[in-house]
């Protein structure tokens, strides 16, 4: 056997393998590395979910004139999410009128949500005085609020926001069928205090511009298609994206939309990097900025979602405020927010 020719090729496997195993490692940083639009504005959410939540239980007089709560003598509580009746879905709150009248007197097999678990009971509905059979329930059939546009990407139109979910609890996410981002208004700030979360407040614009498609919603954000408007009112700001390694404790910005319509960049400084990759908590960064901090004492409501920007790139969104430090609060890691 020639040795000098077997430790030659040898040496020539070894080295095609980290040839390999740097391009492996190249490619994967091509992969997540990406162009971005960093925008900070603020929006008007509304998701429309699957099924419809309760928001109380109610009593009324049925056709006899008797008082009557057939929801909540089956059991039924404020939280609990409706989602089919005798096997067919609950898609809004007409759609509950409706299927109830449909079956009227008839045993009704009711199937909920609750803390996560699914359930079913039987349910008795009532004739009321009205002439309309009812379970007797008050329920919300969508979701609408303030909250900031963290990203667009330029080629696919698709955005991020939040940077957690819309949840119908506090670690439940809701489960949604659609929705919307629109147009909104900045009428006031509720300064943060120590102990007391801050809050843009905020109503949609009186055009209900429809601004994109909200398609998902996780843990990670709300996610969804821009429409050609709003990509062109940020379409000359685009940044690289910063994978978790490239984040450093240091200086930093977050782009925020706090009054008016106008989006500003603002100082900030990462304080921490976590070391959970893979939460909405990611890093934790501390308002720095005399202006924002006299705006808003910090972190309020209605900025998560308000992007973080350091050495050039796009790093993270806002998440949470510290209820007893407005002026400190969580961020999640963008290469998070886009594995969603």
């Amino acid at each position: 056997m020639n040795t000098e020719k077997y430790k030659n090729k040898r040496l020539l496997n070894k080295l095609l393998v980290c040839l390999l195993l740097v391009s492996v490692f190249a490619l994967s940083l091509t992969v997540f590395a990406q162009n971005l639009i960093p925008c900070g504005k603020t929006v008007g959410i509304t998701v429309t979910t699957k099924g419809v939540r309760v928001i109380d239980t109610a009593e009324f007089k049925d056709s006899d004139g008797n008082t009557a709560s057939p929801a909540a003598d089956a059991g039924i509580v404020s939280g609990d999410i409706l989602l089919s009746i005798n096997g067919k879905d609950i898609l809004s709150s007409t759609s509950l009128a409706e299927l109830t009248d449909e079956f009227g007197d008839k045993k009704l097999s009711l199937v909920y949500l609750r803390g996560g678990e699914e359930k079913s009971v039987s349910v008795n509905a009532k004739n009321s005085e009205d002439g309309h059979y009812r379970l007797g329930v008050w329920i919300k059939d969508f979701e609408s609020g303030i909250g900031t546009l963290t990203y667009i990407n330029p080629e696919t139109k698709e955005f991020g926001a939040l940077g957690h979910g819309i949840c119908y609890t506090e670690n439940e996410i809701s489960d949604i069928s659609g929705g919307s981002i629109l147009n909104a208004q900045i009428t006031s700030v509720k300064r943060g205090e120590r102990g007391v979360p801050g809050e843009l407040m905020g109503i949609f614009a009186d055009d209900s511009t429809v601004l994109g498609e909200v398609t998902e919603n996780t843990e990670r954000g709300i996610f969804g298609k821009a429409n050609d408007n709003l990509l062109s009112e940020f379409s000359n700001n685009v940044v690289e994206t910063a994978n978790r390694g490239e984040v450093v404790e240091g200086d930093a910005t977050i782009l925020s939309n706090v009054e008016g319509s106008e989006v500003c960049e603002y100082e900030a400084r990462i304080v921490k990097i976590n070391d959970d990759e893979t939460n909405t908590k990611g890093l934790i960064i501390k308002i720095t900025d005399k202006r924002l901090l006299e705006k808003t004492g910090g972190i309020v409501q209605g900025m998560s979602g308000s992007p973080i920007l350091q050495n050039g790139k796009l790093v993270g969104a806002v998440t949470h405020v510290f209820v007893n430090d407005p002026t400190r609060g969580y961020g999640i890691f963008i290469e998070n927010m886009l594995a969603k």
